[in-house]
């Protein structure tokens, strides 16, 4: 029997509905013919898909439900994936300085673990002329701590802050006050020489921060005296305007004078007698009396 072209039509989409039929109930498990395998198909242009291993067969009951979400959600592209960070220079070690020493010796190692991280520091500009950072001078064990500004021209030579003409001034200050120059501690908010000794810059006091703050915290005196606006400012008793000088403040709970730093009094020595009078101040709250006047 010769069958038409709309009859063989008819009769391939019933095949191939037949064909489906009996592949979903062999999938299933169901009894069904068998089919005639599938004629081979010419190689692909395109490249075969990417196999991946055999799971292990698991029901449908112990299948966990897919969200409803996960088919529809298009892959992210590579263009949203997070951006690489540009390149930094290394920080020095960080030490970790909230915990308290067990022993002297210990908060001596911590502090020359930090002086030498501030040798190599390249956090900001000032290290790029540098000849030696200055990182303290006194003992670690000291009651009261005095904080600068910067190292000048000799403290970069030398590497110890507080040793040219305002040093010795200092160290004048120190013994009216009944200390020896070795019994209190001395260091800079920077660590390395300001460029023609200029008063360092905000981002550049940031920097040094990682160095100054466990510093202080590693001595933990009973008080600090700020010398000049700028060190005042970092430790966060001055303002960029208005009074400042003689004001008492705190530093993570350690009480703080500000004052006029030994250079600027050497420019206006008739302060000398209001900086006196702060010391003044530091040694009433330290409960120290001045030792009496040389004849």
């Amino acid at each position: 029997m010769r069958l038409s072209p709309e009859q063989m039509l008819e009769l391939a989409e019933l095949t191939a509905c037949v064909r489906v039929h009996l592949e979903a109930e062999a999938e299933l498990g169901a009894v069904g013919l068998a089919l005639p395998a599938a004629p081979p198909q010419p190689p692909a242009s395109r490249p075969p898909p990417r196999t991946t291993p055999p799971q292990p067969e698991r029901s449908a009951a112990s299948m966990p439900p897919r969200p409803a979400s996960a088919a529809s959600s298009p892959a992210m592209p590579a263009s949203a994936a997070t951006p690489a960070q540009p390149a930094r220079t290394p920080n020095p070690p960080q030490i970790d300085a909230a915990s308290a020493p067990s022993t002297p010796s210990e908060r001596r190692l911590r502090l020359q673990q930090l002086a030498d991280a501030a040798a190599s520091c390249t956090a900001c500009v000032l290290h790029e002329k540098r000849n030696r950072s200055v990182f303290a001078r006194g003992t670690p064990d000291a009651e009261l701590v005095f904080v600068g500004e910067g190292p000048g021209r000799d403290e970069d030579l030398q590497g110890e802050p507080f040793v040219g003409a305002a040093g010795q001034l200092l160290d004048r200050m120190i013994a009216a006050m009944g200390y020896g120059r070795d019994d209190v501690y001395i260091c800079n908010v920077v660590k390395c020489r300001p460029p023609e000794n200029r008063t360092p810059r905000p981002e550049e006091a940031i920097a040094c921060a990682q160095f100054l703050v466990p510093q202080l915290e590693l001595i933990g005196p009973k008080a600090i005296v700020a010398l000049g606006r700028c060190a005042s400012q970092a430790l966060g008793v001055a303002g960029e305007t208005g009074p400042w000088r003689g004001r008492w403040g705190s530093w993570h709970g350690i009480p703080i004078l500000p004052t006029y730093h030994p250079a600027y009094l050497l420019r206006s020595p008739e302060f000398k007698r209001t900086v006196w009078e702060d010391l003044q101040q530091v040694m009433a709250r330290l409960g120290r009396t001045p030792p009496p006047a040389r004849a």
